[in-house]
């Protein structure tokens, strides 16, 4: 009892120090970590400890039983660090390749496989120094490590890789974007991979052409952003001891304008792209709003849209999850929404290998959500008939009507406190 008590003391000294210097580092996947040394690696280790003991009939004596314990806990800390570093590693990405929801099965198994067979490589010594002393020492210890992690990884493969984590792509049919019907006609514009240019293209990822470039402007693009054209006027209203008193009012026009978001040493700064690049574009729950400074980041949410909800509902968390709920007929009580939710289905891309978060969502005629996956896959989800698609390589996307031939000329007036 006495040599456990110290195994545990040891085993949370090492664990949880580093655990509290990252318990803010951000993905899920980082959570599952700190869990994992918090409490994994120790309880890990002991069952680890408790096998070999078990088959070498090392109970007595305590020194012996002492060094195999330690020799374990110690292996799974060492192993839980070296294999978080080498999955950031620059070698794990040119394994990996170019990862997309096309090709993300075979390379997420790919790095199962390596991880497992880089587990035992690393842990290997542990075991030598577990069984030092014995005789076939090398032979044995083999033979234990790859038994034992059998065994002990079949679960911590599961905590990792479960079908949860990666159920985009295993839920959902990957399919090209000629499988989906689009209902209505949309231009989907957004910035090439590089940066350098704004793209606009049909939903099947055709006809694409270069809108503008970004080569000239200050900063690091970070997304496209649609806003109602705004036009400042000065009124009369009345008179005040003889002159005119004049208010400022809010007229806006029925065209739509095309900004950026620029991350400009540190700040963001919205420019202005094109002018009535749009008759309408989607937009969130407050319509008029024309705040465009949001970072991809923290753009997400409800998903905008063109006021087209039938019979989904979109939302994305600050994770990796997108939540796609079923509407039901009816109104929803003591709130404004003009109908009631019903069941919802989850879907994430959140493994040690990928964490995908989706941003910049739109919701589309035919209850289609379309967003950014990760850094540059712009996708297009069905969640009737569970279907995903791979539009274009890109990120900051903005989903509009084409432009008009001919802007109206007319202008809908509203004062400041007449705008909904």
């Amino acid at each position: 009892m006495k040599q456990l008590r110290k195994i545990v003391l040891i085993t949370f000294v090492t664990t949880i120090l580093p655990a509290i210097a990252h318990a803010n580092m951000g993905p899920a996947v980082v959570l599952q970590f700190g869990f994992h040394l918090v409490f994994l690696t120790w309880i890990i280790g002991l069952g680890e400890g408790l096998l070999l003991c078990t088959l070498f009939r090392a109970w007595r004596p305590r020194v012996w039983m002492f060094r195999i314990f330690f020799s374990m806990i110690a292996a799974n800390v060492t192993s839980a660090w070296l294999g978080m570093l080498f999955v950031k590693s620059r070698y794990a990405a040119q394994i990996m390749g170019d990862v997309t929801i096309e090709n993300l099965i075979p390379a997420h198994w790919t790095m199962v496989y390596i991880t497992f067979v880089l587990t035992i490589i690393i842990e290997f010594p542990f075991f030598l120094m577990a069984l030092y002393g014995r005789k076939w020492l090398i032979l044995k210890a083999v033979i234990t490590t790859v038994f034992v992690h059998f065994i002990s990884y079949s679960f911590l493969f599961f905590f990792y890789t479960s079908e949860e984590s990666i159920n985009m792509v295993t839920e959902l049919e990957v399919v090209p974007t000629s499988a989906f019907e689009m209902k209505e006609e949309y231009d989907l514009y957004y910035i090439s991979p590089d940066g350098k240019n704004v793209l606009r293209s049909d939903f099947a990822g055709n006809d694409v052409e270069v809108v503008t470039t970004l080569d000239e402007m200050d900063g690091i693009p970070d997304r496209l952003c649609a806003s109602l054209r705004i036009i400042t006027k000065e009124i009369s209203e009345g008179k005040d001891k003889g002159r005119n008193k004049t208010t400022q009012s809010i007229c806006w026009k029925s065209v739509f304008d095309l900004y950026v978001l620029m991350n400009v040493n540190g700040a963001n700064e919205t420019k202005l792209l094109l002018k009535d690049f749009s008759s309408h574009s989607a937009v969130g729950k407050n319509k008029y709003s024309t705040s465009c400074d949001v970072e991809t980041a923290n753009d997400f949410g409800y998903f905008r849209s063109f006021s087209n909800v039938k019979s989904w509902e979109f939302y994305s968390d600050y994770w990796s999850l997108l939540s796609a709920t079923r509407i039901k007929q009816g109104y929803q009580p003591y709130t404004t929404r003009r109908y009631r939710l019903g069941s919802n289905v989850d879907y994430r891309l959140d493994t040690p290998f990928v964490q995908w978060p989706v941003r910049n969502g739109t919701h589309i005629a035919g209850d289609y959500g379309v967003f950014l996956l990760g850094k540059d896959q712009i996708c297009i989800l069905d969640p009737e008939k569970k279907r995903i698609a791979l539009i274009a390589r890109g990120f900051g996307p903005v989903v509009a009507k084409p432009p008009l031939e001919e802007i109206p000329e007319t202008i809908s007036e509203q004062t400041v406190n007449e705008v909904p």
